[in-house]
């Protein structure tokens, strides 16, 4: 996701130096216009603003401790946005770090997927100093249309915890209810134009009968990075000794989708686990 969103800042009139690890990915973004680095440092010494969007808490943690990453040329006066999902207490530590440098950070996760990236109408939770979210608005909206302030450092994850428990949890009851319907007997769009306007309806049943009605889910790590998000949302819930036993269980589902092969898919095939235990197919009204 970091590419698109680092074009999108660049045709904002942002003057945008970028790093990452893969070297077809620095080439694409030379070829529109960003100026591609060969490292961490070399994107970052002379920068007054750094943005982060890695994949997982590891990454983030080396590219933000690890030689040559982040912390070593971090100057005082500095803002840096990190918009991975990363663990709750992984995040508020780099601020902390970071705040001792003389600079500020803010965590601004993001949902919206890659479609959102590439259209700048990503929805971004931001968490950490109110004015240093004001410094930083106006990059912000230059990738996303829904930008929302929520508290101190590691408050804008708890909100992106928040809609990952609530997004999957409607993965799975989504799922759930119509291999149901198929078990039953029931063909599935008549029940999809059934419930769709009622209070069972929701964004995610909109997005994921047409997927499972044509048997595409797509390609990417979309249903990968949901059970990573899952787990430091259960994570978090723990840390704050907050009841979770739906999260939990979810966490679980999505843990079992990505060990049976479906991490290279896109969310709403988790489909397919209740599919396999249930003896149905949604695919084309089966």
């Amino acid at each position: 996701m970091g590419g698109p969103m680092a074009r999108n800042a660049q045709r904002a009139g942002f003057s945008v130096s970028a790093f990452d690890v893969a070297l077809a990915a620095r080439e694409s973004l030379s070829a529109s216009g960003v100026v591609a680095c060969d490292s961490i440092a070399a994107a970052t010494r002379a920068a007054d603003t750094i943005v982060t969007m890695l994949p997982n808490d590891d990454a983030l943690v080396g590219a933000m401790r690890g030689g040559g990453g982040v912390l070593e040329s971090l100057q005082p006066g500095a803002l840096v946005i990190d918009m991975s999902t990363s663990q709750l207490a992984t995040s508020q530590s780099l601020a902390s770090e970071v705040r001792a440098r003389g600079a500020l950070m803010l965590d601004a996760p993001v949902s919206g997927g890659t479609g959102g990236a590439e259209t700048a109408t990503l929805s971004i939770m931001v968490g950490g100093d109110r004015a240093a979210f004001e410094r930083a608005r106006p990059l912000l909206a230059a990738l996303g249309t829904t930008i929302t302030y929520i508290g101190a450092n590691g408050m804008g994850l708890v909100a992106k915890y928040v809609n990952q428990m609530l997004m999957e949890a409607a993965f799975c009851a989504v799922a759930e209810a119509f291999a149901f319907a198929v078990k039953a007997g029931a063909p599935v769009q008549p029940v999809f134009e059934a419930v769709r306007n009622g209070h069972g309806g929701s964004r995610v049943l909109e997005m994921m009968i047409p997927q499972c009605l044509s048997g595409d889910f797509g390609s990417g790590r979309e249903l990968a990075l949901h059970t990573k998000d899952g787990a430091y949302a259960h994570a978090a819930a723990l840390a704050v000794g907050a009841w979770a036993p739906v999260t939990q269980l979810m966490h679980e589902l999505f843990a079992q989708a990505t060990q049976a092969g479906l991490s290279g898919q896109s969310a709403p095939a988790i489909v397919k686990l209740f599919e396999q235990r249930a003896g149905v197919s949604l695919k084309s009204d089966s």
